[in-house]
């Protein structure tokens, strides 16, 4: 007794299994708006609609890592250097208590000098500086103004005889301190109330 094909007419077969399932995969990735070729093959269509039901990774919204203050306003370029200004104001005109002596022997007779300092962030900054005895007891600068004393240069000249050449006098140059500047300690509120009080007096504010 010979065998008999159990697929004769070539019907029922897993090919019409196979497009079946083509069909309705082709449906669903309409449905899902996944765009394919019409000559896709099952598998391929099936790993695009896992891929699409499972979710991109990366197109899945994310938490922030900081959360944003709702009332945070953020400064305006004018602000910004409006806030710059402040802090370079409030560290440039702090008080120094100092006392002075002038260095340069062309100043010896001056009594003291008027110091300016300017810039964008400070404006203009003018302050008479005393020398020598009227500092002994401390005198108060803004310290912009004692970092310019402590950074002024003078050219200084001396002359002394060539002990190599005999009769021949030689010239050194070199720049040299300005000023001598000891810093003393701050006074005390009481100090402070009792030199404003006779600075007030003698109509000199130092």
């Amino acid at each position: 007794m010979s065998e008999q094909s159990e697929n004769p007419g070539g019907t029922g077969a897993p090919d019409d299994l196979q497009v079946d399932e083509l069909a309705l995969l082709k449906q669903r990735a309409r449905m899902l708006g996944i765009t394919f070729s019409n000559n896709i093959s099952v598998e391929t269509l099936r790993e695009k609609i896992s891929a699409k039901m499972a979710g991109d990774a990366d197109d899945a919204p994310k938490a922030p890592d900081t959360v944003e203050d709702p009332l945070a306003v953020e400064e305006t370029p004018k602000q910004k250097k409006l806030t710059l200004r402040n802090y370079m104001i409030q560290e440039n005109m702090k008080l120094v208590r100092i006392r002075v002596t002038c260095l340069d022997p062309k100043k010896k007779e001056w009594p003291g000098e008027f110091l300016t300092v300017a810039n964008e962030h400070l404006g203009t900054v003018t302050k008479f500086v005393p020398f020598g005895e009227a500092t002994d007891n401390g005198y108060h600068v803004p310290y912009c103004i004692y970092k310019m004393l402590k950074n002024r240069k003078f050219l200084s000249i001396r002359t002394f005889k060539d002990r190599a050449n005999v009769g021949q006098i030689k010239v050194e140059q070199r720049w040299a301190n300005e000023f001598a500047i000891e810093v003393l300690d701050p006074l005390t509120p009481q100090e402070l109330a009792k030199l404003a009080a006779a600075q007030t007096a003698a109509g000199n504010i130092g």
